[in-house]
C-alpha cells in the first residue's frame, strides 16, 4: 500500500494518502524541530497567556506559570502519543480515522479539524494585515489593510502550493528568527519597571476552577494540531525517540514562552491588544516595525503547519482533488468566514467554545482505538479498505462525548476526552464484530 506519489507536491491527489516508507520521509530530526519552532508562534497562545490575570482572569503569576508548564506537559504527551501512528505507519490523520470512525465517517469527523483551522487561517492573516498596515504607515505615512490582506492570502497560499518541501524549508529556515526575536521580546519585558508585576505576584488568585479552566483554554489553543499531527508526523524519519525528543523540543519550549510573554506582557503593559502590547515594550520606532515583520513571518510559518495543510488535505482526500487546487480553495473559504467581523464578534468566542468540545472526544477516540483497541499493531490495509462506511460506535460516542464536553463547556476536554476513551474502549468490548474479529486474529496468530 505505498506509492510513489506519497510525496505531496501541487500536482498530489488521493493517492498521496498512501503510506509514506520509512527510507521517503523528508523531515530528519533538526528540520523537524526546527520546523515546529517556526509554527509554534500562535497569537491565541499569547492571548491566552493575557487572560490568567486580572482584569480578565483571577490568577497570580506564580499560578499563570504552573497553569503554563502543566499545559505544556500535557500538550507535549498528546502530541506524542496521536503523532506514533503516523510516524509509524506513515499514514495520515484522515486515514488514521477510518477504523474509528469508518472511511466515509472519517471524513464527518475531520471537519471537526479543520473547520476551525479555515477561520483561524482567516484571523491569522488578518492581524498579519495589521501588523503591514503599522510597518507603512510607520514609515510612508500610507496603509491600506485590505490590500495586505489579499496579498497574504496570495502569498501564504503561493508558498504551500507546492507541498510539503515548500512549507519546510520555508518554516525551518525561519525559526532561527521567530526564536530570536521571542527571546527579545521577553527580554523588553523583564526590563520594564512596573509595579503591576509585583502585585499580580503576590495577589492571592486562585488554585480552583480557575486554575483548572487555564490549563483547559491553554491546552484548547493546539488540541487541534495533535489530532491531525500524523499529517505531519509521517514525513518524519521513524527513528527510536524521534517521536519524544522531536514534540518536546519542537513545542515544549515555544509554548512555554509564548505563554509567558502573554502573561508577563498583560502583567506589566496592562494592554490587552496583542499587536499593542508587543510594540508597547519596544523602545524604538525601528525596532518596532523589526516586530511588526516578525508578527508578519510568525503567522505565515503558523498558518502554513497548522491551518493551511489540513483542510486542504481533506480535500485532496474527499475529492481527489488536486494539492495546489485545495490550497488555493482553502484561501477563498478562509476570506469568506469575515475575519475581520469575527476578530470583533463575542458571538464567535461562543461558537469556538461549543465547538472545541468536540476536539477532546475526537482525539480521545483516536488514542482509544490504538492503544486500547488494537495495542499499537495495525493492518494498514484494513485503513485503506472500504468495507466500512461508517463506524456508528464512534460517532455516537463523538457526540455524546461532545455534549457532555459542551455541558461541561469551560473544563470541556477534561471530561470529554477521558469520557470518550472509556466509552469508545468498552462499546469496543461489548460489540459481537468486534469480539469475533479479535478471536480470529488470535487464531491466526
Amino acid at each position: 500500500m505505498t506509492s510513489p506519489s506519497s510525496e505531496l507536491t501541487q500536482d498530489s491527489r488521493r493517492n498521496s494518502m498512501d503510506p509514506i516508507p520509512n527510507n521517503e520521509r523528508i523531515f530528519g530530526l533538526p528540520s523537524y524541530i526546527a520546523m515546529w519552532v517556526s509554527s509554534m508562534v500562535v497569537i491565541q497562545i499569547f492571548i491566552v497567556g493575557q487572560s490568567f490575570l486580572p482584569p480578565s482572569g483571577s490568577l497570580n503569576v506564580l499560578q499563570a506559570v504552573w497553569v503554563t508548564i502543566i499545559s505544556a506537559i500535557i500538550l507535549w504527551v498528546l502530541f506524542v502519543l496521536n503523532s506514533a501512528p503516523g510516524i509509524k505507519y506513515g499514514i495520515p490523520f484522515i486515514v488514521q480515522a477510518r477504523t474509528s470512525f469508518g472511511y466515509k465517517g472519517a471524513r464527518i469527523a475531520s471537519l471537526i479539524r479543520v473547520i476551525p483551522a479555515i477561520f483561524w487561517y482567516g484571523i491569522g492573516s488578518w492581524i498579519g494585515a495589521s501588523a503591514m498596515v503599522f510597518i507603512t504607515e510607520t514609515i510612508w505615512g500610507w496603509g491600506n489593510i485590505w490590500f495586505f490582506f489579499i496579498l497574504f492570502q496570495i502569498a501564504q497560499s503561493a508558498i504551500a502550493y507546492f507541498g510539503i518541501k515548500s512549507i519546510k524549508w520555508f518554516d525551518s529556515v525561519l525559526s532561527v528568527v521567530v526564536l530570536g526575536f521571542l527571546i527579545y521580546i521577553m527580554y523588553q519585558i523583564l526590563q520594564l519597571d512596573s509595579l503591576s508585576l509585583t502585585e499580580n505576584w503576590m495577589s492571592s488568585g486562585s488554585w480552583g476552577k480557575p486554575f483548572f479552566v487555564a490549563i483547559t483554554a491553554s491546552v484548547g489553543v493546539l488540541i487541534t494540531a495533535s489530532i491531525n499531527n500524523g499529517d505531519l508526523g509521517r514525513f518524519l524519519e521513524n527513528k527510536p525517540k524521534n517521536n519524544w525528543i522531536g514534540h518536546f523540543f519542537g513545542i515544549v519550549p515555544m509554548f512555554i514562552l509564548m505563554l509567558l510573554i502573554g502573561v508577563l506582557s498583560a502583567a506589566t503593559t496592562g494592554i490587552w491588544d496583542p499587536i499593542q502590547a508587543l510594540v508597547s515594550v519596544i523602545p524604538s520606532p525601528a525596532v518596532a516595525v523589526a516586530m511588526m515583520i516578525f508578527i508578519v513571518v510568525a503567522q505565515f510559518t503558523t498558518n502554513l503547519t497548522i491551518n493551511i495543510k489540513p483542510p486542504a488535505l481533506v480535500l485532496v482526500e474527499m475529492f481527489d482533488m488536486k494539492w495546489g487546487v485545495a490550497v488555493v480553495v482553502v484561501g477563498v473559504l478562509s476570506i469568506a468566514t469575515f475575519p475581520w467581523l469575527l476578530l470583533s464578534s463575542t458571538a464567535f468566542g461562543q461558537f469556538i467554545a461549543f465547538y472545541s468540545a468536540f476536539l477532546g472526544p475526537l482525539l480521545g477516540i483516536l488514542l482509544a482505538d490504538y492503544y486500547l483497541v488494537r495495542k499499537q499493531k495495525i493492518d494498514v490495509e484494513e485503513y485503506y479498505s472500504q468495507q466500512q462506511s461508517y463506524n456508528w460506535l464512534g460517532l455516537g460516542v463523538l457526540l455524546i462525548s461532545g455534549i457532555i464536553g459542551i455541558i461541561f463547556l469551560p473544563i470541556s476536554w477534561m471530561v470529554s476526552l477521558p469520557l470518550s476513551i472509556i466509552l469508545y474502549w468498552g462499546g469496543c468490548q461489548l460489540n459481537p464484530i468486534h469480539k469475533r474479529t479479535e478471536m480470529l486474529k488470535q487464531a491466526n496468530e
